[in-house]
This record gives structure tokens, sequence and C-alpha cells, in this order.
């Protein structure tokens, strides 16, 4: 997780989509790294100033992980308003022999 969060401080779509799994899930919005990456993109004009996550819980099952915790973020949006968000995420994680692991799906409910 905190390679995420390293990823998306620099918001390189393509970084951050490459540690799904092909058929990964970013919540309801996006199916697959593709559309993830795309989906990312229409965030080129943000600027994340800080970016940070904590894990609650992880349970492990043979080749998967389900992981939870909370984030926090505060972003410069266009506008040039600075905005902070903070809520919960959940991510289930596969073990990939050939990449180790990925995320399978990823959902975050901000409360904040």
């Amino acid at each position: 997780m905190k390679n995420y969060d390293h990823l998306l401080m620099g918001m390189n779509a393509d970084s951050i989509a490459a540690i799904y799994a092909p058929d990964g899930e970013l919540g309801k919005i996006a199916r697959g790294r593709d559309s993830i990456r795309n989906f990312l993109n229409t965030f080129k004009n943000f600027r994340v100033l800080s970016q940070s996550s904590e894990t609650n819980s992880i349970s492990l099952d043979q080749d998967s992980a389900l992981q939870k915790g909370i984030y926090r973020q505060t972003v410069v949006i266009p506008s040039k308003d600075t905005v902070t968000v903070q809520g919960n995420f959940t991510a289930l994680w596969i073990w990939s022999f050939n990449n180790g692991w990925l995320i399978r799906r990823m959902e975050t409910q901000p409360t904040k």
C-alpha cells in the first residue's frame, strides 16, 4: 500500500494501473488496466500534495489478501483550491507468480 501511496503522489496513471491485475477494478468506476489508466488521466490537472494510508487489518487466504484501512489525501484541484479528503479503503490483492501482489479490487469510501 505504501507503493500505491507513492505512485498517487506522482499521479502517474501508467504506473498506478500496472499494479492492478489485468482485470482489476477501481471501485465501480473502472475495470481493467486501460480503463483505470484512462480514468486516472482525467485527474492530470490535479496535484497531490500528500497521500497516506494506514492499514487496520489484513486477512490472508491462500493467494489473496483483503486489506482494510484509512486514507488521507491533500490535493490542489484545477481551480487552485486545496482540498483534503479522507476515508476508508478496502483492497483485495491477489498473488501473481510473475508479478507479486496485484490489486484485484480497490474501493474507497470518503468520510470527510
